[in-house]
């Protein structure tokens, strides 16, 4: 992390009220950890963040001007880059549940039949099956059900 920079973000730690009663609160602690991530080649997820070029932009570097953007973290939710090969910005980023999350990741899967397109969670709740009978049967046959051809996308739809 440049000197300047971290210097900014060591003085806003305590005089922003992101620690209350002694207590990190869940925004101050989304918003430390983004920074870290993406600033300090220490942070174990550095490789995955900054060291590929993932940033945070100059207004989110002060806590108080993500806490503006952002809002309060709704209960259930995490911070998500709503384009994951863009950086930490406020057109970029939004609270998600996990679910919502769980589909936006690099490694998820999609497939299709022709008139329905979801992952396989989705998929094996369309054709009325268990996440794990899905999977069985894409494994085993390459496809959700018997004569309807399914197909996996290459790239999320």
């Amino acid at each position: 992390m440049e000197k300047e920079i971290y210097e900014r973000w060591m003085a806003t730690r305590y005089k922003h009220g992101g620690y209350l009663g002694g207590k990190e609160t869940p925004e101050h602690y989304t918003w430390r950890m983004m920074v870290a991530r993406c600033c300090n080649p220490n942070h174990k997820a550095y490789p995955l963040y900054g060291g590929r070029g993932i940033t945070v932009c100059s207004r989110w570097m002060e806590y108080l001007n993500f806490l503006a953007d952002m809002g309060k973290r709704p209960d259930g939710m995490s911070l998500e880059r709503i384009d994951n090969n863009k950086g930490y910005f406020p057109d970029n980023c939004r609270w998600a549940t996990r679910s919502e999350q769980q589909k936006n990741k690099s490694s998820t899967r999609y497939y299709t039949d022709g008139t329905f397109t979801g992952t396989l969670v989705e998929c094996a709740a369309y054709v009325g099956k268990s996440k794990e009978l899905a999977h069985y049967h894409w494994k085993k046959n390459g496809t959700f059900q018997k004569g309807i051809p399914w197909r996996e996308l290459q790239r999320k739809p």
